[in-house]
């Protein structure tokens, strides 16, 4: 059987062994909300490294290049 593991059962996961099972609703709603935050933010500076680096790769090809696929 195959598990899938997304972002949200990673940040579930984290979410119970960080703070247990005595954990109040709010404290979880925070610690889970953060985490999302951050791989919001991971994932934006990802999407701007991906473009500065394919800022430099079109900087470099002649303008009447053919792009094959």
């Amino acid at each position: 059987m195959h598990t899938e593991f997304t972002t949200a059962v990673a940040i579930e996961n984290l979410v119970n062994a960080t703070l247990g099972a005595d954990a109040t609703a709010q404290e979880e709603y925070v610690l889970r909300q953060s985490l999302l935050n951050l791989v919001r933010l991971a994932k934006a500076e990802y999407k701007v490294e991906v473009q500065h680096s394919m800022g430099k790769v079109l900087q470099v090809i002649p303008a009447d290049a053919t792009l094959v696929i």
